[in-house]
């Protein structure tokens, strides 16, 4: 016991100062890259679930109890609740930053909070890789840090970064109580559990790895079952109990009537336009192929794959709980989430965290083997590739999405000099990204082409028809509905003859704009920033924007 109690101590503490130096470093710099123009988007905010979320906390105060009792879709409201109680201390900052309007503050407060436990997340996922060894917990930490996945929901104020905070916490604090047997962290394990489910009620999976551990002890005869059953049993009124504490929305009616929503749109018996482009996709693949080359770089996720079950097949061979326990986790968090209809990008951010402690884990011991064959040349050209290569991805995202200027603003600014203001424009409907555009001109219809393949009366192509011949110039304010119409032509016939005729510009309009991609953007986007990733993946921090003018020759 005094030998785990000593291991524990040096996980979970720096005990050199130069490695205390290095990570000191290393969180400056991932606190740049995380908080840097969280005011992005200002003032028109692009992101919808972040407005909804940000709406709440304006509308929110803890002098009233139907406060607590607010929410909004299937999530829990405790990040709702942690943001109105910061929003409600009285702070000069405000005044100084020039911010008055209480919507405005709500956004950046959550947007700090994803920021902070962002960086918080680092320094569990340092002491996570240290239980295998110091090199896979810096180079955990590098994935982390550098993680395309991690800088942007950084600047979304979402609740996706606090639900992987709460999923690795859960995850290190059981390591730290299969190691030492103190049941203190064992029910610290617990109480994340509830904080993460008191967000996302999905996260009350993760209480089957606390008990599934108690049932090893019990075979190992180093717990009896009469205690493990106690203990069980608590497990579940606590975490149950805790649950409804930190979210209170959860016994709401509202709550349960947007469970139901939630869970006819992500399985796909409820049909929405903002899921259209999901159908046909294949679970795993599509995460494989449409997501994960964008969350955490193609190069890691063509790694990750022989790196899980070589974790797997370790784990079995050594009978390594913790290996096991890390890959337990990353499919708890995948799986569920891999085979709903919708196949959002931010369902797979839980699983980074797990994600990149694979990939280290699998890669230090690689390095190993060709350490002991003297192969140190090849040795540290691969060690070069993978850190260099996500690097490069983080950084080049980080510029393209929040150093350049948004691309709705430059197509607003390019449209200013280039269109007269009494024209008239028609655009697409449900897209915020064409408000910038409102205080410019004044002349803009918005046409639901989502429902041009949808029977309906107002939508058809002969109602399009008309409406093109009196619209001065067409803009398209990101790649959201274009994508799914060119790509599924059977599917959405109408939708995608008008689209393919006007990219050909052979139904009377010329394309005069769109927004332009460089070598950050290729890089970050794999050279295609429309068709590369799932549309969430940039559709709310860096669409692409097109502009079309009517052709007075034809």
């Amino acid at each position: 016991m005094q030998n785990s109690t000593r291991r524990i101590i040096s996980i979970c503490l720096f005990t050199e100062k130069h490695t205390l130096f290095f990570i000191t470093i290393l969180m400056l710099v991932s606190a740049f890259f995380r908080f840097y123009n969280l005011n992005w988007g200002s003032p028109f905010y692009f992101h919808p679930d972040e407005r909804n979320i940000a709406g709440v906390v304006a509308s929110s105060s803890f002098t009233t109890i139907s406060s607590f009792l607010k929410g909004t879709f299937a999530y829990g409201n405790f990040p709702i609740l942690l943001a109105s109680l910061i929003k409600s201390i009285p702070t000069p900052f405000w005044g100084f930053a020039g911010i008055s309007d209480s919507f405005a503050e709500s956004i950046l407060i959550l947007r700090f909070l994803s920021a902070f436990f962002s960086i918080l997340l680092l320094p569990v996922i340092f002491f996570c890789g240290k239980f295998w060894s110091k090199k896979t917990a810096f180079l955990a930490l590098l994935f982390s840090i550098f993680s395309v996945g991690f800088i942007q929901q950084a600047h979304f104020g979402t609740f996706d970064g606090f639900i992987s905070f709460c999923s690795l916490t859960v995850f290190f604090l059981l390591l730290l109580f299969m190691q030492s047997k103190k049941i203190y962290f064992y029910y610290l394990a617990l109480l994340f559990i509830s904080l993460g489910a008191a967000s996302k009620i999905t996260l009350l999976i993760l209480v089957a790895f606390p008990i599934i551990i108690l049932l090893l002890e019990v075979k190992k005869k180093s717990l009896s079952w009469l205690k493990a059953l106690r203990h069980i049993v608590v497990s579940l009124l606590l975490v149950s109990a805790l649950t409804a504490l930190f979210s209170p929305y959860y016994i709401t009616t509202d709550f349960k009537n947007g469970l139901l929503n939630e869970r006819g749109i992500v399985t796909g018996t409820t049909q929405v336009f903002y899921t259209q482009s999901f159908t046909g996709t294949k679970a795993v693949i599509f995460q494989f192929f449409s997501i994960f080359p964008f969350l955490a770089n193609p190069l890691l996720t063509v790694i990750f794959i022989p790196s899980f079950f070589y974790l797997v097949f370790i784990g079995i061979k050594t009978r390594d709980t913790g290996s096991l326990l890390l890959c337990g986790f990353f499919l708890i968090l995948f799986l569920p989430q891999a085979f709903l209809y919708a196949k959002w990008t931010r369902y797979m951010v839980p699983t980074l965290p797990f994600m990149y402690l694979i990939c280290a884990i699998a890669s230090v011991d690689f390095w190993v083997f060709l350490s002991k064959r003297r192969r140190v040349f090849i040795k540290f050209l691969l060690l070069s590739i993978l850190i260099g290569v996500n690097s490069i991805f983080g950084i080049s995202y980080f510029i393209t999405a929040f150093v350049q200027e948004d691309t709705r603003i430059a197509a607003k600014n390019f449209s200013k000099q280039h269109i007269p203001p009494n024209l008239s424009i028609l655009s697409e409907v449900y897209d915020l990204g064409i408000t910038p555009f409102n205080g410019s001109f004044h002349n803009i219809t918005l046409y639901n082409f989502y429902d041009l393949d949808n029977s309906s009366p107002q939508y058809t192509p002969q109602t399009l028809a008309e409406q093109l011949a009196v619209s001065d110039y067409i803009i398209l304010p990101s790649q959201r509905i274009l994508k799914a119409r060119l790509q599924e032509a059977q599917i959405y016939p109408n939708g995608h003859d008008f689209y393919s005729a006007l990219f050909a510009q052979t139904n009377g309009f010329q394309k005069i704009y769109e927004t332009p991609c460089d070598i950050f953007c290729k890089i970050t986007y794999l050279n295609n920033p429309v068709f590369s990733f799932e549309e969430t993946a940039n559709v709310f921090d860096r669409p692409t924007v097109f502009i079309f003018k009517k052709n007075e020759n034809l």
